[in-house]
């Protein structure tokens, strides 16, 4: 459910390749964007439930956009199958290199000077990282406008131009500019540190555990679809996952690391990040209008 050339795109290319090779079989992908993906879930949602259609996509299908916006045209529950989830990313707070700050709690300090006075940039209205930039203002009782952008790549230009202070893209979108001296990256969401940054720390680490917010990629099928094929598309992703070779050439570059649950526990996933990001949302304040 997202535009070609985007990082979801890359990813499902990357993954049908390998599943085609496994399977047996040639993985179409399909681009639906639209409707913050909704669109594309729809479509899947209504297609014949024989296990040749799938959904792939990120968290924000089927965690936030159920819980932004109640009047969707899917449900989760009574229209998908989970098959299996594959990777998760973690994201970053990224902050100029011009900016006075150097680690979390200077960041905190100097937002709470600015307060009134400055903005954030996200890649959405109700995207992960419009969700993160509430939820920042919350913790830090502040003040700060939200800017979307059609994606994170405008919204990074615009941190190193001045135009908004901070945002929270995936770690591959700002290594080049991390390089080049030109952003500093505060702290990343996820359980570990990034093998790509492992100097940078978690957001749990730092004691923003609220801020711990990545994006997970998975596939979902139409509802009813057969355990036994839903079996054998989750054993796939679970052989190309277990290949240390595909995880090292393939994931950890793109910034993911391996994410592999039976259909059981990816559905029992659902509902617990369901319930997580229900009480940050809450408590954080976003509107998707």
């Amino acid at each position: 459910p997202f535009a070609p050339g985007g990082a979801t795109d890359i990813m499902a290319r990357v993954v049908s390749k390998r599943l085609g090779e496994i399977l047996g079989q040639t993985l179409v992908i399909d681009n639906k964007p639209g409707g913050n993906t909704a669109l594309g879930a729809d479509l899947v949602a209504k297609a014949p439930s024989d296990g040749y259609t799938l959904l792939f996509t990120n968290d924000a299908t089927f965690v936030l956009n159920p819980i932004l916006s109640p009047q969707l045209s899917y449900s989760v529950a009574r229209d998908f199958a989970p098959v299996a989830t594959v990777a998760y990313l973690n994201l970053a707070m990224v902050v100029s290199s011009n900016l006075p700050v150097n680690n979390m709690a200077e960041m905190v300090a100097w937002t709470q000077a600015k307060s009134g006075t400055i903005s954030y940039g996200s890649y959405g209205v109700g995207s992960q990282a419009h969700i993160m930039g509430e939820m920042y203002k919350k913790l830090t009782q502040t003040d700060i406008v939200h800017v979307p952008y059609k994606g994170s790549a405008p919204a990074v230009a615009d941190v190193i131009g001045g135009q908004v202070v901070f945002t929270f893209p995936a770690i591959p979108t700002i290594q080049g500019f991390v390089q080049a001296g030109k952003v500093k990256v505060l702290a990343i969401s996820g359980d570990k540190r990034s093998p790509l940054m492992p100097q940078v720390p978690t957001f749990t680490e730092v004691g923003q555990k609220d801020l711990n917010i990545g994006a997970w990629y998975a596939f979902l099928a139409p509802a009813q679809t057969p355990p036994a094929v839903v079996a054998r598309l989750n054993a796939a992703v679970a052989t190309m996952l277990s290949s240390q070779e595909f995880v090292d050439q393939q994931l950890v570059p793109q910034g993911m690391s391996a994410m592999s649950m039976t259909p059981q526990q990816f559905g029992q996933h659902i509902k617990t990040e369901t319930d997580r990001m229900t009480r940050i949302i809450q408590l954080s304040g976003a509107k998707v209008d």
